[in-house]
This record gives C-alpha cells, sequence and structure tokens, in this order.
C-alpha cells in the first residue's frame, strides 16, 4: 500500500458521522458487501475498526465486494498504491 494511505474498517454510525463532518476530502468512503471501508491518510484515525494489510484491501476493494461506482473504487484503489487498471469505467 502507498505509505500516505491506509484502509481501514469502520462502523456505520461512525462512516455517517465522517460523512456529516466533511473530513472526507482527504480520502474515500466506501461501502463494501462486508461493511464500510475508509481510505484514509496514515494516522488520521477516521476508522474505528481493523487498518486492513494490502492484500486485505486488494480483495476488498474489488468490484465483485464494493458496492461503489468504479471510478469511485478505482479513485481509492489509486490512493491506496493498489493496481487500479483491472477496473475498465464505463
Amino acid at each position: 500500500m502507498n505509505v500516505g494511505y491506509q484502509a481501514q474498517w469502520v462502523s456505520k454510525a461512525k462512516a455517517e458521522s465522517l460523512r456529516r463532518s466533511g473530513v472526507l476530502a482527504g480520502g474515500v468512503l466506501l461501502d463494501s458487501f462486508n461493511g464500510f471501508v475508509v481510505i484514509e491518510p496514515v494516522g488520521s484515525e477516521w476508522g474505528d475498526g481493523k487498518i486492513l494489510s494490502t492484500e486485505e484491501a486488494d480483495y476488498e476493494l474489488s468490484p465483485a465486494w464494493c458496492l461503489e461506482s468504479k471510478a469511485r473504487v478505482s479513485q481509492a484503489r489509486r490512493l491506496l498504491g493498489l493496481e487500479a487498471g483491472q477496473l475498465s469505467i464505463a
């Protein structure tokens, strides 16, 4: 993963709080099949769950599991330094 960003699980309540606060300008909040994932600058502590490893983030941010648009998923993957080439944006 990119050393500037990390992926972290976030509860539904915390996700709603982040949306309302406006702090997400520097990151991305995604709704996945398994819950909410925030792509945040390292040290920001926006999430309240486990920080995902590179492999876990790569898996969770795939079109099969992430319920967001391909453009948002690609943006999140770029922030993390993951390959976004496999996601064709229609």
